[in-house]
């Protein structure tokens, strides 16, 4: 397997419905690029509709990683992920759970987890939409029976 392929880790994928409406999420791992760079864990969201299917997926960055006394991250470091890991997930997304709440969003069937790849890790640092993680997100929705509708009418 080459280095691009190898899997760095899991992106978890959220679809949340209302009357008419899906909000989809994908939240990716943190990780760290070919180049030595760290890569902050990311959120791609949308909300689509029949009357606007396509919409583009916006990109929301978590807060920044804790980095090492030499200025990088230390995947490694586990207490210090476990301890600050709680106050980034809330910062970067407590305000959209709440607000989905609001609105009535429910989960729809299930969470899915795909993996990610070092080259997914390479697309996410440029904040490009990480299309082979959707492609894997589509496989397993249709191995789930979520259906091909992604909103309901």
């Amino acid at each position: 397997m080459a280095d691009k392929d190898k899997v760095v880790g899991k992106a978890l994928y959220l679809e949340l419905r209302n009357s008419g409406s899906t909000y989809q999420m994908i939240i990716t791992p943190d990780g760290v690029s070919s180049s030595g760079r760290a890569v902050p864990a990311m959120v791609y969201r949308r909300q689509i509709s029949e009357a606007k299917p396509r919409k583009a997926w916006r990109t929301q960055s978590f807060p920044a990683l804790p980095l090492n006394a030499f200025g990088t991250y230390d995947p490694q470091d586990m207490d210090t992920a476990k301890s600050v890991s709680g106050t980034r997930i809330n910062d970067a997304l407590g305000s959209t759970f709440n607000r989905l709440q609001a609105y009535g969003y429910t989960m729809y069937k299930t969470p899915i987890f795909v993996e990610v790849s070092a080259e997914d890790i390479e697309t996410i640092r440029l904040c490009k939409t990480p299309y082979k993680v959707l492609g894997r997100i589509t496989r397993v929705r249709k191995t789930l029976g979520f259906g091909e509708a992604l909103f309901s009418s």
